[in-house]
């Protein structure tokens, strides 16, 4: 099982940053591929729900304060459902077509 795959995270209304999406025990971190752009990390405590949607290949993550979301192609998409389900042990919402 993959636990690192390549996603672009939603970093404005259109704008897309190519990353790599770790998923932990600890949480879920978001590394930047191209130099100059912090690492984002969530603490698996703190994500209160976790949602794909096959129609455009997207994921929510959704925490107190904010929401996560990443486009990935169809392999990477089902590896990351896989890596955050069974890695951070949570119930996953998907939206199938």
């Amino acid at each position: 099982m993959k636990t690192s795959v390549k996603v672009k995270l939603q970093t404005g209304y259109f704008e897309r940053t190519p990353c790599r999406l770790k998923a932990v025990a600890e949480g879920v971190a978001f590394k930047p591929s191209t130099k100059g752009g912090g690492e984002i990390s969530i603490s698996a405590a703190s994500i209160k729900s976790v949602t794909f949607y096959e129609a455009n290949l997207k994921m929510e993550i959704q925490t107190d304060c904010l929401t996560e979301a990443y486009f990935a192609n169809e392999n990477d998409w089902l590896d990351a459902m896989r890596a955050l389900r069974e890695v951070l042990g949570m119930k996953i919402t998907c939206e199938m077509n």
